[in-house]
């Protein structure tokens, strides 16, 4: 900022590329002077003529008395020269730090606690639900369930009372089989011990407990799966909520950063270039070349 005034006092960075090429042009001038500096003069003539040809007239003493002044004056120039290209290069990038501010930047800048983007909660989980009933609650789930498999694998097709059912219901029908051939046949006679009657009530009846016990157990297994919903939709909803807020508040930050840049960027486009009291006299040497 010090080569900058925010009054409107000094030289835009057009001028300034302007006085700096002048300058740049003033000190060519001077160095080739300077280059071509002869201290001599030449002159030249033919062996046994007495007739002598000047070829070239030396720099007399007032020029050799500027050479220090020359010396200065470029040294001086260059100085500004430098001054004025710094400060454009500082202007420049002022400009291209503000234009590329991230919002990160602009967050630490203003002080802004950066808002961290929500998470997703957690979800209530089966094993949860249950680890939440009371001791009977759980204790009746687990014997219902245990009650449900016993008697679902003695009623299905295939499970050990339905296949004795079955059983005696064949050997009702064939009460006799015959094993072997001639003499060593075998006859196997099967007298039922229960009635068929009493083998279809207890059926029945353990189909009739099977479908209350599943249907308990099924019941329970509702409310898990229903609170495990509930949850789902809690935790989406909340975690909607929170993403919206965080979202606005991201695009009211990214706005008011955009409102700072530029802003920021029009100030630093007044800002004028200042001259150093220890450059003033050559700017006004330089500045005064442009208006010849």
């Amino acid at each position: 900022m010090i080569f900058f005034s925010k009054e409107g006092n000094g030289l835009t960075s057009t001028s300034a590329n302007h006085i700096a090429n002048l300058a740049k042009e003033m000190v060519r001038e001077i160095e080739t002077t300077l280059a071509n500096l002869t201290l001599y003069s030449t002159s030249v003539a033919l062996i046994g003529s007495d007739s002598v040809n000047i070829l070239s007239e030396g720099d007399n003493a007032e020029a050799l008395r500027d050479v220090r002044s020359d010396l200065h004056t470029i040294a001086r120039a260059n100085s500004l020269i430098a001054w004025l290209r710094e400060a454009i290069k500082a202007k420049e990038r002022l400009l291209k730090e503000t234009e590329n501010m991230s919002v990160q930047e602009y967050r630490k800048m203003r002080g802004i606690e950066v808002p961290e983007a929500p998470k997703m909660g957690e979800v209530l989980t089966e094993d949860e639900y249950y680890a939440s009933l009371s001791l009977d609650e759980r204790n009746r789930y687990y014997s219902l369930e245990a009650l449900a498999s016993v008697l679902g694998k003695a009623v299905h097709p295939e499970g050990s009372f339905a296949e004795a059912r079955e059983q005696l219901s064949e050997r009702m029908k064939k009460p006799k089989s015959v094993e072997g051939t001639g003499r060593d046949a075998l006859i196997y006679t099967y007298a039922p011990t229960v009635e068929m009657k009493e083998a279809d009530e207890v059926y029945f009846a353990l189909q009739k407990e099977f479908r209350e016990v599943q249907a308990s157990l099924n019941a329970i297994k509702f409310e898990c799966h229903k609170a495990v919903k509930e949850s789902e939709v809690e935790v989406s909803t909340a975690y909607a909520d929170a993403y919206a807020k965080y979202d606005s508040e991201r695009i009211r930050i990214q706005n008011e950063m955009s409102a700072y840049i530029k802003k920021r960027t029009r100030e630093i486009a007044n800002y004028r270039i200042v001259i150093p009291g220890s450059l003033k006299e050559i700017y006004e040497k330089v500045s005064h070349l442009g208006k010849k």
